[in-house]
């Protein structure tokens, strides 16, 4: 490798420890009951979040994508699970992460964690919990 092709490759693996850090800062981010409202339980990994995010490079682009369960229908899902990401970017933005990195998208119901949770009735209620979330993707 040329020294260029060996810094690229560290910048792509430091990126993805990053992820791997702000994912694990977003598990468990939760909110009330139908709603985007984000639990006040939630403040301090977002903000854990947060910093981490303003360390990257400003050029670099990232979704935050909110994910339902079973449970409702699709098009409800997919209005709760975008409202949730918009919620989370906003926080963030808040927080002093550039807007122009972070990009919301709501998958409803179909990107289940567990996709054998369907119907939800199949499942322990942890594995409904598991599938309700946002996580944070490299675009």
């Amino acid at each position: 490798y040329t020294n260029d092709e060996r810094k690229k490759i560290e910048k792509k693996a430091n990126v993805h420890k990053n992820i791997e850090e702000i994912n694990k800062n977003f598990e468990g981010i939760e909110f009330e009951l139908n709603s985007d409202k984000i639990r006040s339980t939630s403040n301090d990994k977002l903000n854990q979040a947060a910093d981490i995010i303003k360390t990257l490079n400003t050029n670099d682009k990232f979704l935050v994508i909110g994910a339902t369960d079973t449970r409702g229908s699709q098009e409800y899902n997919k209005t709760l699970s975008q409202k949730r990401a918009n919620a989370v970017v906003s926080y963030l933005v808040n927080k002093g992460v550039s807007s122009s990195m972070l990009e919301a998208e709501g998958r409803g119901k179909t990107d289940l964690k567990y996709p054998e949770c369907d119907p939800a009735t199949k499942c322990p209620e942890w594995k409904n919990e598991a599938n309700r979330r946002v996580y944070f993707q490299q675009k």
